[in-house]
């Protein structure tokens, strides 16, 4: 089909897997050299439940007897580890467990360094969870205090070195090589988290001095542990958004030719919430990745049925990732019927009776459940006791789901029924409008031959529909039948545009195929190609690399008039407390030892990962509520505008002290109690959370 429709030529295959791996292999390297937003509430879920499964494995690993064995897998020991976080399968948390175990530096808390009373020697004592590593007999640096302005993997932070000599559930004890200097070791571990460095920890600290990050720390000497934990975590995720882009322009290579698969995967990337999302400790890519894989094995099928079994084990991982995956056939049998509805004949048999006359069966339809739903059920452990009862209550969780607030267009949304239109606005909002324009040329320029005016004419006759309809019709059931499923008035509507990203690729697919449809008609399609391709794609490509820290709060220009016409308009913006990342150069400085801190929508699961990552001072406590805290941190958004007058009230202030804005608008407020700061600076003073104010939108 590349051939004849592209204009430019096909591509070998060998040129459509080299094309493919490059998607793949340059996706990944963008987004790893793009992880500079914060960590989201799921995302702190994910990371609790991936550590609290690896807790799991790691007693089935050290299990040596039967009767271990037998202990391990029994009943109580499977609910009590799988039944956390049971309304989401377990295949990407085990993930993420495993590739953190595998890839992180885990630099873990030293409470205590001693000298021996002999003065021979010493130890120092390790703060540890049961899956971190430190096994008996590992090699392990002694860190000094993480410094406000250093670097976690900085090497003059190694002061001593030693071997782990005991080890138990939450700690481990690790002995001094031969010819350490202990009592230095010891010295250098006084200093405290909190305290001003480069001082005595009994000195009272300056405004705005420079204060230690942590204390001193130790991190197991692993030749794999090249990765922040985080990033370990988020890592299998952007794996799959490689695979997701990959996938898109493998199947638009099948559907519209290879020119419509590379733009129409590219758009996929650089929709700015995609790309945010692509970076994910999540499920929304990897679904994605999984649908894609799914609908590109069952459109091969069609001609090779060896392709079939490909259908049922990518439907069995998306089975495996995210509740979406039952949808999946839902659409395939829509296009099913509407591509054969000239095979479909009902006729009357007797005064009751019906035949009925269908097209032929695809061979991936018995295939996929019969591969798909076994591995459901022999992966999840949580299915493995009492399996009836655990897929009744997955499904009623979703089903009964919480409804979050959100405001779309000043008006809160909380109650069904709900806009139908909110899917529909919402993809109009936040799709680069480059990429609109596209589709609707696309959606246009794929008319059937006699035009779509005729098409809808005989939409009912029993004309035999052409391949390119099929290609058609396939992107367009799986491209708006997730979004359709949004659009009940019932169906929740919290997380944005991410809950119909599944169809989001067939949709941009169409405007590969738009842009390919134009590149074509051009004189030198070539070299035409690669400047539109250019002046396509350079706005996108840079909204998405400058909305990344911000993610959720993206909207596009021509619709809604950039981030400020969306907060004119009172649409929802955050909602996932990551924007507190921006606030830590400020607070780490400015903050007093052991200050609690009311971070509000971030967890503190998200809290703990800051602070093991270096990235927050390990002094500032988390404090529940605006009443046990000094300093909070508030999202401006009227759905948490109850939060907002509690602070303001509990500090006696009458605003923020200072904020994070993003072209103007407010995404992080920051309130301080009057007196907290002592002799601090103005706040007009003080140096900037957020140095992003560009003269445009993005």
């Amino acid at each position: 089909m590349s051939a004849r429709w592209s204009g430019l030529g096909p591509l070998s295959p060998a040129g459509v897997r080299l094309l493919a791996a490059g998607l793949f292999v340059g996706t990944v390297a963008i987004l790893l050299a793009t992880l500079d937003m914060g960590y989201t509430r799921d995302e702190s879920f994910y990371f609790r439940y991936a550590m609290a499964y690896q807790e799991w494995f790691v007693q089935a690993e050290e299990a040596k007897t039967p009767q271990e064995v037998e202990r391990v897998f029994s009943r109580d020991p499977v609910i009590a580890t799988w039944v956390g976080n049971f309304e989401h399968p377990p295949l990407m948390k085990t993930l993420f467990g495993f590739s953190w175990r595998a890839l992180a530096r885990k630099d873990r808390d030293v409470p205590t360094v001693r000298r021996e009373r002999d003065g021979q020697g010493g130890t120092f004592r390790i703060a540890l969870g049961p899956a971190d590593g430190f096994r008996v007999g590992a090699r392990v640096h002694l860190l000094a205090p993480l410094g406000a302005d250093q670097d976690p993997t900085d090497p003059a932070r190694r002061i001593a070195a030693g071997a782990v000599a005991e080890r138990h559930g939450h700690d481990a004890t690790v002995r001094f090589d031969d010819d350490v200097d202990v009592a230095g070791a010891v010295s250098r571990c006084r200093a405290r988290a909190g305290d001003p460095e480069g001082a005595s920890p009994d000195r009272a600290s300056a405004a705005g001095e420079a204060r230690w990050i942590t204390g001193c720390q130790a991190r197991e000497d692993r030749g794999l542990a090249v990765l922040s934990e985080a990033t370990a975590m988020r890592l299998p995720a952007i794996l799959f958004a490689g695979l997701a882009v990959m996938l898109t322009f493998l199947l638009g290579v099948e559907l519209f030719g290879w020119l419509a698969g590379l733009f129409g995967a590219v758009a996929f990337l650089f929709v700015p919430r995609h790309f945010f999302h692509a970076h994910m400790c999540a499920f929304d890519m990897p679904i994605v990745a999984a649908t894609l894989g799914t609908l590109y094995a069952f459109w091969r099928a069609r001609e090779d049925r060896r392709w079939a079994l490909g259908a049922g084990l990518a439907w069995g991982v998306a089975l495996l990732t995210k509740h979406n995956a039952f949808f999946i056939p839902f659409a395939l049998v829509l296009w099913w019927l509407w591509t054969g509805r000239d095979q479909v004949v009902v006729r009357r048999r007797g005064r009751f009776g019906l035949d009925l006359s269908l097209p032929a069966l695809p061979l991936a339809f018995p295939v996929m459940p019969v591969v798909a739903l076994p591995m459901l059920f022999a992966w999840w452990p949580k299915l493995w006791y009492d399996p009836m009862r655990a897929v009744r209550d997955y499904f009623a969780f979703h089903l009964e789901h919480e409804h979050y607030m959100q405001w779309f267009f000043g008006q809160p949304l909380q109650v069904p029924p709900f806009p139908i239109d909110f899917p529909f606005t919402m993809t109009a909002m936040t799709v680069p409008e480059v990429f609109l324009v596209l589709a609707a040329i696309g959606l246009l320029l794929a008319a059937p031959p006699r035009g779509w005016a005729s098409w809808v004419r005989g939409v009912f006759t029993r004309r035999p529909v052409t391949e390119r309809e099929r290609a058609v019709a396939f992107a367009l059931f799986n491209g708006l039948v997730p979004i359709v499923l949004i659009a009940l008035p019932s169906t929740p509507i919290f997380g944005g545009v991410k809950h119909w990203m599944t169809g989001m690729p067939l949709i941009l697919l169409l405007a590969g195929f738009g842009l390919q449809q134009v590149v074509r008609a051009l004189p030198a399609p070539r070299l035409a190609g690669a400047l539109v391709a250019i002046s396509v794609f350079a706005q996108p490509i840079s909204a998405s690399i400058d909305a990344a820290p911000y993610g959720t709060g993206y909207y596009n220009s021509l619709v809604t008039g950039g981030v400020p016409g969306a907060a004119d308009k009172e649409m929802m913006r955050m909602f996932w407390g990551h924007t507190t990342l921006q606030s830590f150069a400020w607070l780490n400085r400015f903050a007093p030892r052991n200050a609690g801190v009311f971070f509000q929508n971030t967890t503190w699961d998200a809290y703990a990962m800051y602070q093991r990552e270096g990235l927050l001072r390990t002094d500032i406590r988390y404090a529940n509520g605006a009443a046990g805290a000094q300093i909070a941190l508030i999202e401006p958004q009227k759905a948490f505008g109850e939060l907002d007058i509690d602070v303001r009230k509990s500090f006696g202030v009458v605003g923020p002290y200072r904020e994070v804005r993003w072209y103007g608008v407010p995404f992080l407020e920051v309130y301080v109690r009057p007196g907290l700061l002592g002799a601090a600076p103005d706040p007009p003073a003080a140096p900037p959370l957020r140095d992003a104010e560009p003269p445009t939108d993005g």
